[in-house]
């Protein structure tokens, strides 16, 4: 992953009528500063596109590695058809609902990473099907969840769904969530989970159904119910949403492009095997154990390539911690980062988070914390295992990577998705208890 590659992220502005700013008598285009602000803190660059952009939705997204939809008025009723409550529909903005449905649709095909927040997730339901409560006060037995027209808010838990990418991205059973809508999901829309919700029920949060939720092409699609630009500044579960869409952002626009070689990732390269990566494997671990709390850690390995003796690998220590949980994240990112690692969530599984320590400007260690017994502990620890004691996919191994690394230069996801065939038909072998 480069470090210096900042993704370019859309967010979708709303109508401002000519009474919201001075001088601007025909109105414009506009969105609050904390959406913007949450995504800078996170990394990214934003770009701020309009309503009413005539042309193809895909050739619209093209310079973008990522997109946001932000808060706003309600949603036409009549697009999920049904008769608009006149009595409190607000800031209603057909060429707005039709411009985010196809960037929505367009997103979803292309695997462009989304987040879409309060108005933004009743888009994102509407666009594939889903119908929405028109106003929730109406509606007996739930919570004050705030009505935006009279700037009123509410501050509640939301119930976090496991194996989820909301749950993969906070590492959280349960968010405090700030919000102030007065509509809210209805029927969940075709290819849509819900995957959080509100203690009296009300769907919180959504996302697109995916087959193979470890599997970083299909589409990170997340919807939100809720505010976290309110929060995020003093509540890291919320800011990793903007954390999540712009590092899987950055993972994508550090891609070589069609028909190019050369990527935009960190440099990197396979090195021939090295006997000291042993010595500094258990160098690393002992100051690793000693900085985290006893009754964390479970068992500690060296993984990866450079674990396989005589193999060659990039120059990289590769860790696996395993912990008893990664939720509260500050119980190991603390400590760990105080031994100067770098954090980088995993938006993709509840059982692993990344973290890597840069020395003299080169990448040394990494450390892959896992959940003790989960998948992914076991998947690892048979991949490096099976190479240990079958010398010949070892070989077959390092003449894969030799090659990848030459046809992918700087393009380290390239370099990575393309092995991964190879690892997962190694792994397959050892949980089977294969011999062959």
């Amino acid at each position: 992953m480069s470090e210096s590659y900042r993704p370019l992220v859309a967010v979708v502005a709303y109508h401002l009528d000519g009474s919201r700013v001075a001088r601007w008598p025909s109105g414009g285009y506009g969105v609050p500063l904390p959406y913007v602000e949450r995504l800078r803190a996170a990394g990214a660059r934003t770009a701020i596109v309009a309503p009413g952009e005539d042309g193809d939705a895909e050739e619209l997204l093209e310079p973008f590695d990522g997109l946001v939809l932000v808060g706003g008025g309600d949603v036409d009723a009549a697009r999920y058809g049904a008769t608009p409550d006149l009595e409190h529909a607000y800031g209603v903005e057909p060429d707005r609902d039709d411009f985010e449905i196809r960037l929505l649709l367009t997103a979803d095909r292309l695997a462009l990473p989304t987040l879409a927040i309060c108005r933004g997730m009743q888009v994102m339901n509407v666009a594939f099907g889903g119908t929405l409560h028109q106003h929730l006060p109406d509606l007996p037995g739930l919570l004050e969840h705030g009505v935006p027209i009279d700037e009123t808010e509410s501050t509640h838990e939301v119930a976090v769904g496991s194996g989820s990418r909301l749950s993969a991205t906070t590492k959280a059973a349960s968010l405090s969530c700030r919000s102030h809508h007065h509509q809210g999901v209805d029927v969940v829309g075709d290819g849509l989970v819900a995957t959080g919700h509100s203690p009296d029920g009300l769907v919180e949060a959504i996302e697109r159904v995916v087959d193979d939720p470890d599997d970083e092409e299909q589409t990170w699609m997340l919807g939100v119910q809720w505010h976290p630009e309110d929060t995020a500044d003093a509540d890291p579960a919320q800011q990793a949403l903007f954390d999540a869409v712009a590092l899987i952002a950055r993972l994508r626009g550090t891609r070589a492009r069609p028909g190019e070689s050369e990527g935009r990732s960190r440099g990197y390269g396979v090195a021939p095997a090295d006997p000291t990566w042993a010595d500094r494997y258990e160098v690393e671990a002992a100051r690793i154990v000693a900085a985290l709390p006893d009754a964390l850690v479970t068992r500690i390995d060296h993984v990866g390539s450079t674990a396989i003796p005589g193999l060659a690998a990039k120059p990289i220590v590769d860790i696996q911690l395993s912990l008893t949980a990664l939720s509260p994240r500050e119980d190991y990112v603390g400590p760990l980062t105080e031994l100067g690692y770098r954090h980088v969530l995993d938006p993709y599984t509840d059982d692993h988070e990344f973290f890597s320590r840069d020395l003299d400007g080169e990448r040394r260690f990494q450390i892959h914390a896992c959940r003790t017994e989960s998948e992914w502990e076991r998947r690892h620890l048979a991949f490096r295992d099976w190479l240990r004691a079958h010398p010949e996919d070892a070989a077959a191994y390092a003449a894969l990577k030799r090659r990848l690394a030459e046809a992918h230069p700087h393009d380290l996801i390239g370099y990575v998705r393309e092995k991964a065939p190879f690892i997962r038909s190694i792994e397959a072998k050892a949980l089977d208890g294969s011999s062959a």
